[in-house]
């Protein structure tokens, strides 16, 4: 049982596609309070959206809200989280349970989010303006479910950032949400993480899925450590989703927006940040 969505608009800009045990890659960026270059997940979003030459054809944004326009909310003291297990499997914990964390006063949350399409048997979720959610996240969840679900989705899979200090630094690690998935992931020579409690919208995100829209969950990411803009990690989680999704990508396409990303990053000034997640 969910609160009420505080997201509900959404229009569709262009046909959907029609899928049969379809694929949706979730590639979101990192959390409010690192900067928007701290993220694998917006770099390995725009890679697969290149390579695929996709295009939105669905924007989802908040009912009173213009996509553009930004929400501001009081950061939550305590967040939702998927658990994994010793075996790599995750599941959702109840709805009550939330994992204490170290935030920043206020943040900035916008709504906006798009679906897009290529002609391939998968869909990507992207959001091309401000953070992942902190808040609602299993409220967002549902709702961009709903719509995969109705497409033909039947498996989730979310790339990015693992929001953990663990060594060795920079590798690419993953979970799934039943045996069968964590057994294909170790078939790939995938490290699993175990026993471990991972929180924010991008492992919410699986544990809805698997819960209550029957569908399975594959996580993808990589270890904090690499200096922007992750060309080795992002390049490992790349590797891992073909293996393991089918779904490949363009090397020339990776080396241009990994430029672009060094450009950019060198006129921004901005560089690796401290993972202050929960306070130590």
């Amino acid at each position: 049982m969910f609160f009420i969505l505080v997201i509900s608009n959404f229009e569709f800009v262009e046909n959907s596609p029609k899928l049969q045990n379809g694929k949706l890659i979730v590639a979101f960026p990192s959390i409010y309070m690192f900067d928007e270059f701290y993220s694998h997940g917006k770099i390995l979003g725009e890679i697969i959206a290149s390579s695929h030459n996709m295009r939105p054809f669905v924007r989802v944004w908040g009912p009173d809200v213009c996509p553009d326009m930004p929400l501001q909310y009081s950061a939550p003291d305590q967040i939702d989280f998927i658990e994994v297990n010793q075996n790599g499997i995750a599941t959702l914990p109840e709805f009550d349970q939330r994992l204490d964390v170290k935030q920043i006063p206020h943040h900035t949350q916008n709504c906006y989010a798009e679906f897009l399409r290529g002609d391939d048997d998968f869909i990507l979720l992207t959001k091309p303006q401000g953070n992942a959610p902190c808040m609602f996240m299993r409220e967002y969840s549902d709702l961009y479910l709903k719509i995969a679900k109705d497409i033909g989705v039947s498996e989730v899979y979310t790339v990015g950032t693992r929001l953990a200090e663990i060594s060795p630094r920079g590798r690419a690690t993953g979970y799934a949400t039943k045996k069968e998935a964590v057994d294909h992931l170790e078939k790939n020579d995938v490290t699993l993480m175990k026993n471990e409690v991972a929180p924010y919208f991008t492992n919410v995100i699986l544990g809805v899925a698997a819960e209550h829209h029957d569908m399975t969950g594959y996580r993808i990411n990589s270890n904090h450590g690499e200096e922007p803009p992750y060309e080795d990690s992002v390049r490992q989680i790349l590797e891992i989703l073909e293996k393991v999704s089918g779904i490949g990508y363009d090397i020339e396409v990776f080396g241009e927006i990994i430029k672009d990303w060094t450009s950019s990053l060198k006129l921004s000034g901005t560089g690796t940040q401290p993972n202050d997640l929960f306070g130590i």
